[in-house]
């Protein structure tokens, strides 16, 4: 077992912002110990923080992956040794290192050695699952997201009970879901319906079985619910669904899975940001789509009608892979071209023009050798999405007041631009108003906001082109 929460030390009120439906942002405060590790089976003493270093320091290299919250200021990065460096917001132990402290530069998350990929939930929890099939998390922990058997936060990462052979991990609003080898799924977390397990509780700080689910092959999480695509091309969901995003024919939520009607050959599954909308990628490359539709964001043609089955994206057939953003959508055609539909106030349809919302897929502009698409999210319903292209090179569009199109302005477009000086990326992930390039090198760049460190380059300043994240010092 990896060691569990400790009794903390002391105590200090620590601001907690939490994101509901809707992106309205509400605020409270808790009263949370400072967390105390525990050293067995690869969790060691906690790492003080860094301090900003000189101009000169090295650049972290050697990462394999890189992870943010979708409405979060804190990124980690799991290197090729196993273990796990974070930066930026810390206010909750995001960075896992033993304090609250905000850093602008990595630093370790302690005793992590075995980690193989992290992940985070939108409330800015932090999960690692090791080569051994333990989880371990940290960060944000008073819907139970820790999974540890507390509702306190944790300043450094502390073992899920319970959860020795996980295959693959995802997270949701304020919690997780991990796939078992067996096609099983435990959740933990938020409630009301959520967990799957047939409880309307309000969470479960351990994680609890998601009943009647033996064979799914990947789980996603949305805003309050989470759909699991099955071995057989099914799709099955639970938890909030009075938008009708359980895809079952009706708007009421349930607390156990139900079958999403009509799609038995499902590759992938991919839900937005904020409304409660899922869309999956089909076996054929058509992509269906159910839930909200406050922007238009089936893509079907209707409107802002919601929908409790899923319908057809127009005109969609050779898709490959999805990214949502808040109230829109991308996908990437077998062609390297793209389409995307939803919100467009900030241009982020990549088609020429920004205003309102298109309720059927748009071609983005000059995109011809797309591989894979990202987004971020700003506050509110703006957002950006990044292409990565077949030549290592990538470009973004949408929202960019922050500079997270990376292009050397702090502009929106509504056509893809070039982020300059990246010609060798691995791939991109999205954060709150910015993103990080995985190079091949094992290096990481980073761009756009700035305020708590997340570029991790020493700085608290903000960038409109790609910055290197410096190494721990």
């Amino acid at each position: 077992m990896l060691a569990t929460n400790a009794p903390g030390m002391g105590e200090g009120s620590v601001m907690v912002a939490v994101r509901k439906r809707g992106s309205v942002r509400l605020t409270r405060w808790v009263l949370i110990p400072l967390a105390a590790a525990v050293s067995l089976l690869g969790l060691a003493a906690p790492a003080g923080a860094s301090g900003s270093p000189s101009a000169a320091a090295p650049t972290l290299a050697n990462v394999v992956s890189v992870a943010s919250a979708p409405t979060g200021h804190s990124v980690c990065a799991v290197l090729s040794t196993g273990h796990v460096v974070c930066w930026g917001d810390n206010q909750e132990g995001e960075l896992g290192n033993g304090t609250t402290t905000d850093s602008d530069v990595p630093v370790a998350a302690a005793g992590i050695t075995k980690a193989k990929t992290v992940i985070a939930d939108e409330s800015g929890t932090f999960c690692a699952l090791l080569s051994t099939g333990h989880v371990a998390c940290w960060g944000e922990g008073t819907s139970g997201q820790l999974g540890n058997g507390t509702i306190t936060n944790s300043d450094v990462p502390v073992a899920v009970k319970t959860i020795g052979t996980a295959a693959a991990l995802t997270g949701g609003q304020f919690g997780f879901c991990a796939l078992l080898p067996t096609g099983h799924v435990d959740c933990w977390g938020n409630g009301g319906g959520a967990l799957g397990n047939g409880t309307w509780t309000a969470y479960s700080d351990v994680p609890v079985a998601v009943s009647g689910i033996s064979n799914a092959a990947a789980v996603t999480g949305g805003p309050d619910d989470f759909c699991a695509l099955l071995s057989t091309g099914d799709v099955d969901c639970w938890g909030y669904g009075e938008d009708g995003e359980l895809g079952d024919g009706t708007t009421t939520s349930s607390n156990v899975p139900v079958a999403v009607q009509t799609i038995s050959n499902a590759t992938s599954v991919t839900a937005d940001y904020l409304e409660g909308t899922f869309c999956a990628v089909l076996s054929t490359g058509d992509v269906d789509c159910w839930g909200s539709n406050s922007s238009g964001q089936l893509g079907d043609g209707d409107g802002t009608t919601n929908s409790d089955v899923p319908v057809a994206a127009t005109g969609v057939s050779a898709a490959t892979t999805l990214a949502a953003g808040t109230e829109d959508f991308c996908a990437v055609l077998s062609t390297g071209r793209m389409t995307c539909w939803g919100y467009n106030g900030s241009g982020q349809l990549g088609n020429g023009y920004t205003g309102d919302y298109s309720d059927v897929p748009r071609a983005v502009k000059n995109i011809k050798t797309a591989t894979a698409v990202t987004a971020d999210e700003t506050t509110g319903r703006s957002n950006s999405f990044c292409a990565m292209l077949s030549t290592r090179h990538v470009d973004c569009w949408g929202y960019g007041s922050d500079g997270e199109l990376g292009d050397g302005t702090f502009s929106s477009s509504d056509v893809p631009v070039a982020v300059p000086a990246i010609g060798n990326a691995a791939a991109v992930t999205g954060s709150e108003s910015g993103f990080c390039a995985l190079l091949s090198t094992g290096h990481v760049d980073c761009w756009g906001y700035n305020l708590d460190g997340q570029l991790g380059n020493g700085t608290t300043t903000g960038s409109d082109v790609p910055v290197a994240v410096l190494a721990p010092n």
